[in-house]
């Protein structure tokens, strides 16, 4: 990790009537905005950003971390919107990289889709099309489907393996030690996060986000099945699919140094991926 010019900047901005707690590792370089997964708070990810030694932004969606609870409810498009006007604050004019995890992921698929010309490169990571995917374990989900399930269902590593997927105890320790950094949303928040998902699809409009892409997943995500990742890969132009063995659901935490050089590769490229670049899918 290189030495930080400045200190993390962490504080609450105020945006189109919401309240949002943000925090920025400065750096050199080309931002990365990291959209966070389902009802998560950026606490969880703080290890995560840190070890990324480039320029981050992180955020806590209304209703969600300490950010001020929801005051307008918003489809994608109007939260892809309120993340523009979240750079514009931080004087974030040329384009930026960005990655989502999960729920993220969407968001981030959404913002490229409708602020095209504000990104620079693409990571998807864990995560689907939306509500038209292919669903993980019944069992997961169910113990995910609470407002404080990060905070409950990873008191150990054995745990946190059960529930998010992956082969190695030692690997999923990584996993609950960050989600005692979590916090619950609040109703709303978590009622927010669901509306927006509501009717969202990105299949309609993949084939013409003409963006570089490196698509992620773990081969044991018990949320996300490995064959979404596999479907987005296929139907975006530009993409590249790197797929994590014995991974689970975070292996941005199981597995943060292969993360983080898999990352440092696709986004320090000199070329634009090319179909021929591309991964088998199938």
């Amino acid at each position: 990790m290189s030495a930080r010019s400045e200190p993390r900047r962490v504080e609450h901005v105020a945006l189109d009537g919401e309240r949002l707690h943000t925090a920025f590792v400065p750096d050199n370089g080309t931002p990365l905005l990291l959209c966070n997964d389902f009802a998560a708070n950026l606490e969880i990810l703080d290890e995560f950003a840190l070890a990324l030694g480039r320029p981050v932004l992180c955020f806590d969606l209304p209703g969600v971390g300490t950010s001020a609870d929801v005051t307008t409810m918003r489809r994608m498009p109007a939260l892809a919107q309120l993340l523009a006007s979240l750079l514009d604050h931080y004087g974030l004019t040329r384009p930026v990289d960005v990655m989502g995890i999960g729920w993220g992921g969407l968001l981030a698929q959404q913002f490229a889709h409708s602020q095209r010309d504000r990104v620079r490169r693409l990571v998807l990571a864990a995560t689907a099309s939306g509500q038209l995917m292919f669903p993980g374990r019944l069992a997961s989900l169910m113990r995910l489907a609470r407002p404080d399930a990060l905070s409950r269902v990873a008191p150990d590593a054995e745990q946190a393996r059960t529930v998010f997927g992956g082969r190695r105890n030692d690997e999923c320790q990584q996993i609950a030690q960050a989600m005692s950094r979590a916090s619950a949303p609040t109703r709303r928040g978590y009622a927010a996060q669901l509306y927006a998902l509501t009717g969202f699809s990105s299949l309609p409009w993949l084939h013409r986000l003409n963006v570089p892409t490196l698509v992620m997943a773990g081969d044991d995500d018990s949320i996300v099945p490995t064959v979404n990742a596999r479907v987005l890969a296929l139907l975006l132009p530009q993409a590249r699919l790197e797929i994590l063995r014995g991974a689970g659901h975070w292996f941005v935490l199981e597995r943060t140094d292969e993360v983080v050089r898999m990352l440092d590769e696709f986004l320090e490229a000199k070329v634009a991926i090319t179909a021929a670049d591309q991964n088998s899918v199938f």
